[in-house]
């Protein structure tokens, strides 16, 4: 795969406001040219545990350095900011009692991130011709996007009754299974770390991170306009492990239409690396539009293979 630097995103509109929420719900816009009205192909959301201030909006940018919209069909991209969760104990940034933009819970990630996709859609028309890219919990959030129990519960107060799904989902280093998170690393040296930022965003209720968890959807039922999955791991990933992967397949392979494509694919580099670098989280985002194009792509794992190797975490 390409790894050319480019410059073609000389229009970038950064902190618009898509609510008046808080401080926090903006997005950044970036268009390939003046006349690329519509940002209408792709909708990143970063990680961050939920709560890491320094883990923002700009931290698709290295990525974007490596995307093309001469090599493909890219109208526009769009980063999204969220509430966070609190993190009193930030080394740099701590968060304050009384923030709104710092002190959310769960499902407050996941209604902005809603708001934020049907502000684009009524302000920009892109229907569902849009993929949604997330890396670590920004993947929570991108296929929670196509759970039922989320916009239903938000109701029409919001306007996200004018949302539409995204035909394609790209999940990268994602966290699909809380509380299969906190049991895989129960005897870490993360394990206390895990906690605190699981409670911070969902509570204390373990039923409710069960609830708020991607790989007990409803796939078939929720997305049935979804074209492609894609699920994008590195074996090199400290901090999210291959269950996370797993559980996601099966509830992918559960809930399968007959128009989606699941795929996994392999990528290379410790968990941030992957965006910090921008090379890997270009190389999923290219697999991806390859694949809705119908061009050739390199470094497919087979969906189906792979699951059989790893299917006795799966049962």
């Amino acid at each position: 795969m390409s790894t050319a630097r480019y410059e073609f995103y000389p229009v970038h509109k950064s902190s618009v406001l898509y609510s008046s929420t808080s401080s926090l719900n903006t997005l950044d816009l970036y268009l390939p040219s003046p006349s690329s009205s519509h940002p209408d192909k792709h909708n990143y959301i970063h990680g961050g545990a939920w709560r890491d201030p320094l883990i923002s909006s700009r931290t698709v940018q290295p990525a974007l350095s490596y995307l093309s919209p001469k090599e493909l069909p890219i109208a526009g991209v769009v980063s999204l900011n969220y509430r966070l969760s609190p993190y009193p104990n930030h080394p740099t940034h701590p968060s304050l009692p009384g923030d709104v933009a710092r002190n959310a819970r769960h499902p407050a990630h996941i209604e902005d991130v809603l708001n934020a996709i049907s502000w684009l859609q009524k302000g920009y028309d892109i229907g569902e011709e849009y993929v949604l890219v997330g890396h670590s919990c920004g993947a929570t959030l991108a296929f929670q996007v196509v759970m039922d129990q989320w916009r239903s519960t938000m109701g029409t107060t919001s306007g996200t009754d004018y949302l539409q799904m995204p035909h394609a989902i790209v999940g990268v280093e994602g966290i699909y299974d809380q509380c299969q998170l906190k049991e895989s690393y129960k005897h870490s040296e993360y394990a206390a770390v895990y906690q605190e930022f699981l409670e911070g965003a969902f509570g204390n209720d373990e039923r409710e991170w069960s609830r708020a968890s991607p790989c007990n959807a409803d796939l078939a039922h929720s997305w049935k306009n979804g074209k492609l999955a894609v699920l994008a791991w590195s074996k090199d990933d400290e901090l999210v492990d291959e269950l996370q992967l797993v559980m996601m397949q099966k509830a992918l392979l559960q809930g399968k239409n007959e128009t989606r494509r699941d795929v996994m694919i392999q990528l290379t580099g410790k968990h941030d690396d992957i965006w910090e670098n921008g090379t890997q989280l270009a190389n999923a985002i290219r697999f991806a539009l390859h694949e809705l194009e119908g061009l050739p792509s390199s470094n497919i794992i087979s969906p189906s293979d792979e699951f059989e190797s790893m299917s006795g975490y799966a049962r």
